[in-house]
């Protein structure tokens, strides 16, 4: 009787170990650090994880966040994409979200996405219309200024405003930078506390994600 005793005691401490083991293994908890959105949003991607990035070039913090998610979006694995989504939140944010989609068209985007960031926060330049926008693409990165115009205002580009505002509510953004993992979860920003952290938390999620799809092992 003592031999058993023993032995159930020392098997329910060794489960009690190995859930605390597991846990100090598994550095975000789903409900603390992240929580899943209902309904989900459907990426319609199946071999890919869409990490959707909310931004306006207008806002100091998108700013800020930008430092440190260019080097870690150049580290991103095959298997994880990018998307970033211009939202228009305030008045004068519909010129600067169709910069971003026109300069993302014509192939520029990644050239340029840093440099409208500093001319508008470091340089303090005021973009009121599209023109001034796309007369400051055609003198920074030598664009054709008139192709770029015509780009702009083409009805593709309103098209993707239109889609960036259906996502924005769909996926419940009320701030920026706000990050979505695969359509199904948020970083919660007020636990994480910096963008360090929602970067890391990004990442971790984002290889659950891909495991779960069956695109790692």
């Amino acid at each position: 009787m003592k031999k058993t005793t023993t032995f159930v005691l020392l098997l329910l401490s060794f489960t009690v170990f190995s859930q605390v083991n597991t846990q100090a293994q598994v550095p975000y908890q789903e409900g603390l650090h992240y929580t899943r959105l209902d309904p989900v949003f459907d990426t319609e991607t199946k071999d890919q994880v869409i990490i959707y990035e909310f931004f306006g070039y207008k806002c100091p913090h998108c700013a800020h966040f930008e430092v440190l998610e260019a080097p870690w979006h150049k580290n991103l694995p095959k298997n994880v994409k990018l998307v970033r989504v211009p939202v228009v939140f305030q008045r004068g944010w519909d010129v600067l979200a169709k910069a971003y989609y026109t300069a993302e068209t014509m192939g520029i985007a990644e050239q340029t996405h840093r440099a409208m960031f500093d001319a508008i926060h470091k340089e303090h330049i005021k973009f009121r219309t599209i023109e001034e926008v796309a007369q400051w693409y055609a003198e920074k990165f030598n664009v054709d200024k008139e192709a770029f115009l015509s780009t702009a205002n083409s009805f593709m580009i309103d098209s993707k405003i239109r889609q960036s505002d259906n996502m924005m509510r769909k996926m419940k953004i009320t701030s920026t930078p706000s990050i979505v993992i695969n359509g199904k979860y948020a970083p919660n920003k007020k636990v994480l506390k910096s963008f360090a952290a929602v970067l890391d938390l990004t990442s971790f999620v984002a290889k659950k994600e891909a495991k779960e799809m069956g695109l790692t092992q």
